[in-house]
C-alpha cells in the first residue's frame, strides 16, 4: 500500500472497543454461570480468536447488531476426555488468559498457536500455575504448545510478577478464582489493571496497595451482565500521535479508555509539547472513559524510563514516530519487553526506521532516536507482519516527503480492521 504525504491531522474519530477489556470479559464467560451482553466488542482479529475458543468450549455466542451476548451453563465448559486442541492464533493474550481459566477447570486441553505466538515465553505463565498446583507443561523452549489437565481446585500462592506482565498477573487471578485462600501478586510496577477492576465489578473479594494485589477465593461469578466497553486507547495512540507531529492539527479521540494503566503515551506526548486535554469524563463499570483533544505543537526529545514502561509498551512504536520529528533526542530504557512481541519490536522498528532515514541506534532495552528527520525518499517499510509497526510506519508516512509503501499492510486486523480508513478520514493532503 502507497500512503501519500499529509498536510494536516483533523477530525473526530470513534474507535472500537478496547482490545485488551475485550478479551478478559470474552475469556472470563468460561467462568461465568449466566449471561454477558457486550457492546462495542472489538472487532480484531485477536478478540475474534477469543471467541472462537470459548464457544468451541461450550459457551454460546449470539451476534446482535452491535452486541455478541455469551451465555454458559452453571458447568461452562465441555469436559473433554482427550486433549481438545485451542489455536490461539497469533494472541498472547488469549493463550496466557486461558491458561489461567483452564488451570481449575477439569479437562484435558492443548493450547496451540501461530509461527509468531509459538516463539513467545509462555514458561512466565506455566510456572506459576504450577506452583498453584495446576497440571500444566509446555515445550522445552518454554513456549507453546501449552498442555492443561484442569483440575477441580487449586491452592493459592505468593508471586512476584518481575516483568509487570498484566497477562500474567491476569491468568493468576484468574486461576485463583477456584483457589480456596488469598492468591497475592507483586509486581515491581504497577501494570493494567482491567482484570482487578472487572473482578471486583464483578462482586470478587480482591484488593490493591500500591504493587500488591490479592484475591480471596474460591469466588463463583454469577448472574446476568451488560458492558459497554469504551474506545481501544492503544488505537487511538496512532491518530494522537500523528495529529501531534503537525503543527496546527487537531483531532478529538471520542469515547475511549482513559485507564491510567494505559494512558501512559498521552504523559510524553504532553512533555513533548503536544497539547493534550479530556472531556467528556466518567466511570463505565469500573474503568474511566471520556473524549480526548490533540493539538499539534513543535516536538522537544523525551526520555522514557523503566517505571513508565507498562503504562505505555504498546504504544512505543507510534510515539517513536514522534521522536523523530522532535527538535533533539529522545530515549528509551527498560523496555526490553518489546523484543518478546509479536516480532522482535526494537530491532525491527529500529532497521526500518533507518532505511527511512531516521538517525536512531537500538539499545539492548530500548532505543534512541535524534529527531530533526527528514524523510526523502520514497521506499518500502518492511512491519514484519507486526500490526503495531504498520501503523506506525502509516503515520511515519504522513510526515515523509514523497509518501511510503507499507508492506502486508492487510496485518492491521490482528488489532485494528479499519485503520487505514480511520487515518484516510482525518488527513488532509
Amino acid at each position: 500500500m502507497f500512503l501519500e504525504p499529509a498536510r494536516q491531522i483533523a477530525g473526530s474519530l470513534r474507535f472500537p472497543g478496547d482490545k485488551s477489556i475485550s478479551h478478559r470479559l470474552v475469556l472470563i464467560s468460561l467462568l461465568l454461570d449466566g449471561s454477558l451482553e457486550l457492546i462495542n466488542l472489538s472487532d480484531c482479529v485477536d478478540v475474534a480468536t477469543s471467541l472462537k475458543l470459548v464457544e468451541k468450549l461450550g459457551i454460546a455466542v449470539r451476534r446482535d447488531n452491535n452486541a455478541v451476548r455469551l451465555k454458559s451453563r452453571q458447568q461452562a465448559i465441555t469436559e473433554f476426555s482427550t486433549p481438545v486442541e485451542l489455536d490461539c492464533g497469533n494472541s498472547g493474550t488469549t493463550a496466557r488468559l486461558l491458561a489461567g481459566v483452564l488451570a481449575g477447570q477439569p479437562g484435558s486441553y492443548l493450547l496451540t498457536g501461530d509461527a509468531s505466538l509459538s516463539r513467545r515465553p509462555m514458561l512466565r505463565v506455566v510456572e506459576p500455575l504450577r506452583q498453584m498446583g495446576a497440571k500444566i507443561e509446555c515445550a522445552d523452549a518454554g513456549t507453546l504448545p501449552i498442555r492443561i489437565n484442569g483440575q477441580p481446585t487449586l491452592t493459592p500462592a505468593a508471586f512476584f510478577n518481575r516483568h509487570s506482565s498484566a497477562q500474567v498477573k491476569s491468568a493468576l487471578l484468574l486461576a485463583g478464582l477456584r483457589a480456596t485462600g488469598s492468591t497475592v501478586i507483586e509486581e515491581p510496577f504497577s501494570s493494567r489493571d482491567h482484570t482487578e477492576r472487572l473482578l471486583s465489578f464483578l462482586g470478587a473479594d480482591i484488593s490493591q496497595a500500591e504493587n500488591r494485589i490479592s484475591l480471596n477465593g474460591p469466588f463463583r461469578l454469577a448472574g446476568a451482565f451488560s458492558f459497554t466497553i469504551p474506545g481501544d486507547v492503544s488505537s487511538a495512540a496512532f491518530f494522537a500521535v500523528a495529529a501531534a507531529t503537525f503543527p496546527g492539527s487537531r483531532i478529538e479521540l471520542k469515547n475511549i479508555l482513559l485507564n491510567p494503566g494505559r494512558t501512559g503515551f498521552f504523559n510524553v506526548l504532553k512533555r513533548m509539547g503536544t497539547g493534550v486535554s479530556f472531556n467528556e469524563q466518567n466511570d463505565r463499570q469500573n474503568e474511566p472513559v471520556g473524549t480526548a483533544v490533540i493539538t499539534g505543537g513543535t516536538l522537544h526529545g523525551v526520555e522514557i524510563v523503566a517505571a513508565e514502561i507498562p503504562s505505555l509498551i504498546d504504544e512505543l512504536p507510534a510515539l517513536a514516530v514522534a521522536m523523530a520529528f522532535a527538535n533533539g533526542p529522545s530515549q528509551v530504557t527498560g523496555a526490553s519487553e518489546l523484543r518478546r512481541k509479536e516480532t522482535d519490536r526494537i530491532s525491527n522498528l529500529i532497521s526500518q526506521l533507518q532505511k527511512a532515514g531516521v538517525k536512531c541506534q537500538e539499545l539492548p532495552d530500548g532505543f534512541r532516536i535524534e529527531g530533526n528527520s527528514r524523510l526523502t525518499e520514497v521506499i518500502a517499510m518492511e512491519p514484519a507482519d507486526d500490526h503495531r509497526l504498520a501503523m506506525a510506519f502509516a503515520i511515519l508516512a504522513c510526515r515523509s516527503e514523497k509518501g511510503l509503501f507499507i508492506k502486508n499492510p492487510d496485518c492491521v486486523k490482528i488489532s485494528f480492521p479499519d485503520f487505514f480508513n480511520c487515518l484516510q478520514n482525518c488527513v488532509s493532503s
